[in-house]
């Protein structure tokens, strides 16, 4: 630019236009390489079009594959809902009543289970109807069964019961039982031990003839059981500890025919 103005000072020209070739799509002079510059820009007009068309395709693809998670993530929190919902009842139902010492007096727990022999509901039966301990009772049964029916595992509410201890406790060793819902999961584990067993005998008679030969039979002494017997008689006339006293926290007795407590004279006869 600057040597074309000095050479029109120089011509003593009164007037100049310059022409920057390829700055105008029209102009009045042009050279050969005006249309070269313009086949340029629109390469590039071109160029920049198709990566804005491509940038447009691949939002829509994340798009697409937004909407396709979060469609899967809807199905999967309606299945989980509808696995967490219970399981509506049927008819007819198959059962099993334990019994059950306890401090409160006998209960009987009765577990019933579904088609597939899984646990279905639990009922538990204890004292007299209207009672505070039936009460109880009652509703420790209905939150089991609202918990089996929704898909919780048996053992885990076995594990929840268990150690459960009250003011009293009945029973010795293994046979001891701490509360009312010690002696339900004590029955839930029973009926659960014996589903146990019914399985691995249904494994068994599917076992080849061929197979490994039955263990041998051990005999085992009856004075065991009587040991244990003459232990609970000896526990009740001996004033062995059963309980913790409501009133103190003492150790309760049993001592001439009731339960009482030497440290502040509770007595359950009265």
């Amino acid at each position: 630019m600057r040597t074309i103005y000095e050479m029109a000072y120089d011509l003593n020209c009164k007037g100049v236009t310059v022409y920057r070739d390829g700055s105008r799509d029209g102009q009045v002079l042009s050279t050969g390489a005006t249309a070269d510059a313009a086949a340029k820009r629109k390469g590039e007009g071109s160029s920049e079009a198709g990566d804005v068309i491509e940038l447009k395709e691949h939002i829509s693809e994340v798009e697409m594959e937004n909407e396709r998670l979060k469609k899967m993530l809807f199905d999967v929190e309606a299945e989980n809902l509808n696995r967490r919902m219970k399981r509506s009842r049927p008819d007819k139902l198959r059962g099993t009543t334990i019994r059950r010492e306890t401090p409160l007096g006998v209960m009987f727990v009765n577990v019933t289970e579904d088609e597939k022999g899984q646990p279905f509901e639990v009922f538990i039966n204890l004292g007299k109807a209207g009672g505070s301990a039936m009460a109880d009772a009652e509703a420790l049964g209905r939150m089991l069964s609202l918990a089996l029916r929704s898909g919780i595992p048996l053992m885990e509410i076995h594990k929840q019961l268990r150690g459960i201890s009250s003011d009293r406790a009945v029973g010795l060793g293994p046979n001891k039982v701490l509360s009312m819902p010690d002696a339900v999961g004590q029955a839930l584990y029973e009926w659960w031990q014996d589903k146990q067993g019914v399985q691995q005998d249904l494994l068994s008679t599917h076992v080849a003839p061929q197979a490994a030969a039955p263990a041998p039979m051990v005999a085992v002494p009856v004075t065991v059981g009587a040991a244990q017997q003459k232990m609970e008689r000896t526990a009740h006339d001996t004033g062995e500890f059963i309980g913790s006293c409501p009133d103190c926290g003492s150790q309760l007795e049993f001592a001439e025919g009731c339960v009482k407590c030497h440290t502040c004279g509770f007595s359950e006869c009265g």
